[in-house]
């Protein structure tokens, strides 16, 4: 199996993932050091179109990639793809600094526009979630993207040079915001978007939210909640707990927010108002859904790299064979699955029926595995998720299977999710 690495050199911090890849699937490889695949350089701080970026700035680039290179060494990987944004778009010396890395370390860098930076991550959501019509918000540094998705297919896009830096550069939000700097603020960004001729006729079914703003969006409310899941993909908000968000901490100070436990320390300076900006942009366009991403642009590089432009039909069916791929148990699958149908399929809904799909997977797992093994599946699946499934669908699908889960986690569904496991288990679909 293949492995490969993708750095994104964004304006605020670098990433870098390292995946194993064959055919159609990919695996993200765990890297347990933080420093070994993110680092906060902050390129695009202070830096106006054309500006140079600093020799200490330079430096601190060579110092973060030469570690990550040395972490691709040990990892064993066979190709690095490296990606910049912005903020190497932005700087007079942009492209110096790119052959300086390819020369000093080897590592050789794409810059990618604002249009291929919107491509890709409209690529790693295509590929990772179910959903038809979407707008794709993606909040970097120093610019964001916005993707109108209909019927899965990329139909508008635009990069707007805007993003949790300069934004902050250049109201000088990173301490509190009161009345009047958040009105002024709203009021800049509802005329930039009022520029964007198509976001005001687009129709929806939620924004999907990418990029470290939006992941912190989502860190914060779990933990506020207690949600019992660690899962990022497909964690989702309602317009009112954003605004609320917003609410507790635009009075609170830089300083009083890095005391705030649920609220990465790295963020605190520049979170506020890039969360504004996500408030305006789902009153702009009437939108009360909001759901979290963990992929983008990185994501949309290896499926690039995999599927070469080609959108996989059915996200479910194809994360249900690799599950079924690495368990080895695809024959008895179908089998079981027919089996299941016959007994109830004509009483389904589509999504029920992708339910119990899911579900029909996860007890041929359970029969084929000891509790060991059983206890490793289930932590593996509380940290990846499903794709192409909620949460909830995720948990009903392991209940309905016969899974021993702890009560916490069933918190998460509703009093109809209850009610439709407990008909669906009254089935005996699952005989041992």
């Amino acid at each position: 199996m293949e492995r490969i690495a993708v750095i994104d050199i964004g304006s605020n911090s670098f990433h870098m993932i390292i995946c194993e890849v064959s055919g159609n699937y990919f695996n993200p490889v765990k890297i347990v050091n933080d420093n070994d695949y993110k680092a906060y350089v902050r390129l695009g701080a202070n830096l106006q179109q054309g500006d140079y970026i600093k020799l200490e700035k330079i430096q601190e680039i060579m110092t973060v990639l030469t570690r990550f290179q040395h972490v691709t060494i040990r990892n064993k990987v066979s190709k690095i793809f490296c990606v910049a944004t912005e903020a190497l778009r932005r700087a007079a010396n942009g492209q110096e600094i790119i052959q300086l890395i390819k020369e000093q370390i080897g590592i050789e860098v794409e810059l990618i526009s604002g249009q291929q930076e919107a491509y890709l991550g409209y690529y790693s959501i295509v590929n990772s979630f179910a959903l038809d019509n979407y707008l794709m918000v993606d909040i970097g540094g120093s610019s964001t993207e916005l993707v109108y998705v209909s019927n899965r297919e990329m139909k508008q896009s635009i990069s707007l040079p805007v993003g949790s830096l300069n934004i902050c550069d250049r109201f000088q939000s990173t301490n509190t915001i009161d009345d009047q700097l958040g009105m002024e603020m709203t009021q800049s960004f509802t005329a930039m978007l009022d520029c964007v001729e198509w976001l005001k006729d687009i129709e929806i079914d939620a924004i999907i939210g990418v990029g470290g703003t939006m992941r912190t969006i989502g860190k914060y409310d779990r933990a506020k909640k207690h949600y019992p899941l660690p899962i990022q993909h497909n964690y989702s908000l309602t317009f009112e707990r954003v605004q609320a968000i917003f609410g507790e901490l635009r009075t609170l100070t830089e300083q009083e927010r890095l005391e705030v436990e649920e609220l990465p320390k790295k963020r605190a300076a520049i979170f506020p108002s890039a969360l504004l900006f996500v408030v305006t942009i789902m009153d702009y366009v009437q939108n009360k859904q909001l759901i979290l991403s963990k992929h983008g642009l990185r994501e949309g590089v290896v499926w690039d790299y995999l599927l070469h432009g080609k959108v996989c039909e059915n996200i479910l069916e194809r994360d249900i064979e690799q599950l079924l791929n690495e368990h080895a148990l695809s024959e008895l699958y179908q089998q079981r699955l027919t089996e299941v149908f016959a007994a109830c399929q004509s009483m389904l809904t589509t999504e029920e029926v992708d339910v119990i799909k899911l579900a029909t997977l996860f007890n041929l797992k359970k029969q084929y595995s000891d509790g060991k093994q059983t206890k490793k599946f289930l932590k593996y699946l509380f940290s990846r998720g499903i794709f192409g499934m909620t949460h909830q669908q995720m948990m009903m699908a392991l209940l309905i299977a016969g899974y021993n889960v702890d009560d916490k986690y069933k918190r998460i569904l509703t009093d109809s999710d209850h009610a439709f496991v407990l008909h669906m288990k009254s089935l005996n679909l699952f005989r041992e």
